[in-house]
């Protein structure tokens, strides 16, 4: 895969609000990304009291969190790599590219000291930070009751988001719930993965009720009660307490707030975004330049051979429209090919302008499917529902209870090779192989032998080293 080395994103929500974040992000002085854990480097301690004083400061540091999400060090683009590529679904084909800095993840090979994995802990945790810096100082600050309630659950959801992410990339992580000094960081642990789970769940919990069911106008797009939902669903699913995820991923379905769109293509237009099938996306808006860059370098971009794997395609049944959706075409302009799924056309300045589905409703479907017939006792006609509304969607044949009625395990594998099917390239492949065991024996059918210690990633050989204490911080097992 030919896709070079991303440059740092410095995108915001909105176009209109690029300067009052700009100045936010600079008065709060929190950018991490090359420097480990958190950036070790001293806060002005007058400049970040003094700017959380308002209303529309805490609203410029909501946009600033939700700026980290944008980063080529997470959505924007690393993400693809470390959780398609690291699948059976991409194939880096470029092992000279940035000296196999993404071929080594793709086969498994990848050294303690890769970049985008020390990148990727520093932007989450960059995220995380932003939020509690908010959260610890909004209660301090009066202003409307309603409005502060919405800026927490947006920063807890993205605190969830992010810290989701983190334990299932690597596992035990620093569970960090407050803005630390730099004193502070150094005393901080890899925390139990139980831990960081409870902190997920509630920060999902209280942010479904903080957040409202929607928005209007350029708030568009933010988190929303129904996307805490639907992830604390997801959430509870990776964690096999299906009876729970059940009865929180019914009140999305139930809400009526979301559809599934006619046309599977539809939900990716690059004209048709915030549909009523996304649940939450990280925004992108191509062709603004500058140190504010909006925009993002192609994903899955190749000129290189496919780097789709045949596998993936050759799992569609006949007349299924999403496998189109993988099929790699030109980009006007330029020597690389891109999926369809993804395909947009570069700006002027060399970016493109997608946003990248996080959760959307298929997904929930697909979950809701799932924590169904893992917990209950018997068929349920609604699970089976479910995953045909959409298999049909796509104009593959309807599975029947005849099919999938006898056998818990036999829906298991129906549900989780539909979620291949729909979600191919959403970053969401990796992370159900790993979770449902699978990515052993999926992995052998490209060639490729995982080792069992790689089923999570290496603590970033920069934070070994920093934390240098291997009772408290030690690396995972076998790097």
């Amino acid at each position: 895969m030919n896709k070079g080395t991303h440059p740092i994103q410095q995108s915001v929500f909105r176009t209109s609000l690029r300067k009052t974040v700009a100045l936010s992000l600079l008065i709060t002085g929190l950018s991490a990304c090359q420097q480990g854990f958190l950036d070790l480097k001293p806060l002005s301690q007058p400049n970040v009291d003094n700017f959380y004083k308002t209303a529309n400061d805490f609203g410029n540091a909501v946009n600033g969190a939700y700026d980290v999400l944008q980063s080529a060090s997470q959505y924007g683009g690393d993400f693809n790599t470390l959780l398609e590529a690291r699948s059976d679904n991409v194939l880096d084909n470029d092992p000279s590219s940035n000296a196999g800095l993404r071929y080594n993840v793709d086969r498994f090979i990848e050294p303690t000291t890769n970049s985008i994995l020390r990148d990727t802990w520093g932007s989450l945790y960059t995220g995380i930070n932003r939020s509690n810096l908010i959260l610890d100082r909004i209660d301090a600050v009066t202003f409307d009751n309603t409005l502060k309630n919405r800026y927490k659950g947006e920063a807890q959801f993205i605190r969830a988001l992010s810290y989701f992410n983190l334990v299932r990339l690597w596992g035990k992580v620093p569970l960090v719930l407050k803005a630390g000094t730099t004193t502070d960081s150094r005393s901080y642990i890899r925390n139990e993965v139980a831990e960081v789970y409870a902190a997920i769940e509630k920060d999902l919990t209280d942010a479904a009720v903080n957040l409202p069911a929607s928005y209007t106008g350029a708030d568009i797009g933010r988190a929303t009660s129904g996307a805490a939902k639907g992830l604390l669903g997801k959430v509870l699913v990776t964690e096999k307490k299906f009876g729970q995820a059940a009865t929180v991923l019914r009140e999305v379905i139930s809400a009526g707030t979301y559809r599934l769109l006619p046309n599977a293509a539809d939900v990716f237009a690059v004209t048709n975004k915030n549909n009523a099938e996304i649940v939450f996306a990280v925004k992108f808006k191509k062709g603004v330049g500058g140190a504010l860059a909006e925009g993002h370098a192609l994903w899955y971009g190749t000129n290189i051979g496919d780097n789709i794997e045949a596998s993936l395609r050759a799992a569609y049944p006949a007349g299924d429209t999403r496998r189109a959706l993988t099929v790699q075409i030109p980009v006007p302009s330029n020597v690389n090919v891109v999926p369809r799924k993804f395909y947009d056309e570069f700006s002027a300045i060399s970016d493109v302008g997608n946003d990248f589905p996080v959760l959307r409703y298929a997904d929930v479907l697909l979950l809701y499917a799932e924590a169904v017939n893992e917990s209950a006792a018997q068929f349920s006609s609604e699970a089976l529902s479910a995953v045909n509304q959409v298999r049909s969607r796509a104009g593959a044949p309807a599975y029947t209870e005849a099919q999938l009625g006898g056998l818990q395990a036999t829906f298991r594998e129906a549900i989780i090779n539909e979620r291949r099917l729909e979600l191919a390239l959403e970053n969401d492949r990796w992370f159900d192989l790993v979770r449902t065991g699978k990515a052993v024996d999926a992995l052998k059918v490209t060639g490729i032998t995982v080792p069992a210690n790689r089923l999570v990633y290496p603590i970033p050989q920069l934070e070994i080293d920093t934390y240098n204490n291997p009772t408290t911080f030690a690396q995972n097992p076998g790097y």
